[in-house]
């Protein structure tokens, strides 16, 4: 299999190592989302540690803008431009999980303070588990763009996957136990449940994306 090096013009070499920097911001938000589950709903810091997401998410925003335009207005190989404007979307969209998932939690403390009294259910071990693997893929997708060893980046997306496919199990698992708990619990805590599931098995299937899209790029590059 070729290297990447001296294969890469200088556009993408930047491009690249611009993208690793959303995905830095991914991984930062990543500690923030999983230490506000580690807070607990009635932890009044919570508000604070949205708003630190919310803060990471407009400079991904900013940051995803500048690549973009990078990439159409640069040295890009034309038959890669699409890929690399889908990685951008990607990088960013994962972010803007991140922020999401702090609003709902965010929103649920303020249930909480309200004194809408909700029956108590130790989830933070499958949010935990989840968000842990997410870091994970996050560290992964950020070697592979740093990388010019393309059977190094073949390898890294199979060990995406496969933390991709875990975080489905721990997915599948919640859900089983949600259903199962369904009916000692309150609509509004079923559905808060619920929807952080699905955004938490939404960032490691992002990564398990964005690190196709490389494998795209750089298998048509060397070609």
């Amino acid at each position: 299999m070729k290297s990447l090096k001296g294969i890469l013009v200088v556009g993408e070499k930047n491009i690249f190592s611009e993208l690793t920097q959303v995905v830095a911001m991914a991984a930062e938000a990543n500690a923030l989302v999983l230490g506000m589950f580690k807070m607990g709903y009635r932890d009044k810091g919570i508000k604070d540690v949205m708003h630190s997401v919310q803060l990471i998410e407009k400079k991904s925003d900013e940051i995803a803008f500048k690549i973009s335009e990078d990439i159409t207005s640069g040295a890009i190989s034309p038959n890669i431009i699409d890929d690399l404007l889908e990685c951008v979307q990607v990088a960013d969209n994962t972010v803007d999980v991140y922020y999401y998932i702090s609003r709902e939690l965010n929103r649920m403390s303020k249930a909480y303070a309200s004194g809408f009294e909700l029956q108590e259910a130790d989830w933070d071990s499958v949010y935990e588990n989840m968000l842990d693997l997410a870091e994970k893929a996050l560290i992964k997708l950020n070697q592979a763009l740093s990388t010019s060893n393309v059977t190094e980046i073949l390898q890294l997306r199979k060990e995406i996957e496969a933390l991709e496919e875990q975080a489905d199990d721990v997915k599948d698992q919640g859900f089983d136990r949600l259903y199962s708990i369904a009916p000692k619990l309150h609509y509004l805590q079923f559905y808060h449940y619920s929807e952080l599931l699905h955004k938490c098995d939404d960032i490691l299937d992002s990564c398990e994306d964005f690190s196709d899209l490389i494998v795209s790029v750089v298998t048509s590059i060397v070609k």
